[in-house]
């Protein structure tokens, strides 16, 4: 496999991870303000996190792209190191930097998925997306 496929790979992860970063930010603010009653505020920062949303779609498709050239044994196992499995083998170093943010980013959108799940419920209670 190609380092520099591998390596155009991680920088559209470090660019997901900022998204998603940003997104985390965002999702905290809506919490914050939701508990102050200002509508105004909530409403324009849940447009700021749907940007967000779809940058991080574009950058899915860029990734999905970039792995469409490879074998599919490469891809399925890239597919695995992006999700940051690690009883997957690797092959460089990039390899195993590709499987440490794609730990990072499942991190963070765990985090950010919590705070979704507890603004959701708290608003809409019984009728919340996640119940």
């Amino acid at each position: 496999m190609e380092d520099s496929i591998l390596l155009e790979i991680l920088k559209e992860m470090q660019k997901k991870y900022q998204c998603i970063a940003e997104i985390e930010r965002i999702t905290r603010e809506v919490g914050d303000f939701l508990s102050r009653n200002d509508r105004t505020s909530v409403q324009m920062l849940l447009g700021m996190r749907q940007d967000e949303m779809d940058k991080a779609d574009v950058i899915d498709r860029n990734i999905k792209c970039l792995i469409s050239v490879l074998t599919p044994e490469e891809a399925l196992k890239v597919e695995n190191w992006i999700r940051g499995k690690e009883n997957c083998e690797t092959d460089s170093q990039i390899s195993e930097k590709v499987i440490e943010k794609g730990k990072n980013i499942q991190q963070i959108l765990k985090r950010t998925i919590e705070i979704d799940k507890y603004i959701n419920t708290r608003i809409a209670g019984t009728h919340s997306f996640y119940n």
